[in-house]
């Protein structure tokens, strides 16, 4: 039988819990955390859900009777009177984006399942004199079939020369020696 992932709905604030007992029971699952981010009471956390009331699972469709009689577990994520398939890829690119980033935050987008995984780095530059500063970068990864997408933002410092003003002396001493003996005598 064909297993794929699929996203389980948990009762608030049992995210973690509902996790462990799946690894308990032999079940793959993924729960994404965020590491050092701020707990519901505004209390910094070690670690807290990305999705809230969200556990990602992968088993057969078979399987889901037995998933919701699971301490915690509520109900499965359904889309157009089917269980929703969470695409593999978009599993790896929330563990890789959660090992990677701190400061995440979801926004809602539009559900499109035949839509592909898109990964978007837009860096935020800051301009003075004849130098440009990256500030930060926002990383963005839309996730189709869930219909959310990851923002992060990650520091960066860096400064690099945009412009240089030349003078003609400068110019022609980059030409090589004798292209440059033709203009000096």
């Amino acid at each position: 039988m064909l297993r794929n992932w699929y996203a389980v709905y948990t009762r608030p604030q049992k995210e973690k819990i509902v996790a462990s007992i799946f690894a308990k029971k032999g079940i793959e699952c993924f729960c994404p955390l965020i590491n050092g981010a701020k707990n519901r009471n505004g209390k910094k956390g070690l670690s807290e859900p990305l999705f809230m009331s969200h556990v990602f699972v992968y088993m057969n469709e078979s399987d889901i009777s037995t998933v919701k009689s699971i301490p915690g577990v509520t109900n499965i994520l359904y889309w157009r009177s089917k269980p929703a398939i969470i695409k593999a890829e978009e599993i790896d690119a929330m563990r890789h984006f959660t090992a990677k980033y701190i400061n995440i935050r979801l926004v809602k987008s539009a559900v499109n399942i035949n839509e592909g995984l898109r990964v978007k780095d837009d860096p935020i530059f800051t301009f003075s004199d004849n130098t440009v500063s990256v500030k930060y970068q926002t990383v963005k990864v839309n996730l189709p079939s869930i219909g959310y997408t990851m923002i992060a933002e990650k520091p960066v410092v860096q400064e690099e020369a945009i412009f240089h003003e030349s003078t003609e002396s400068n110019v022609f001493k980059t030409f090589p020696r004798r292209i440059n003996s033709f203009f000096f005598n």
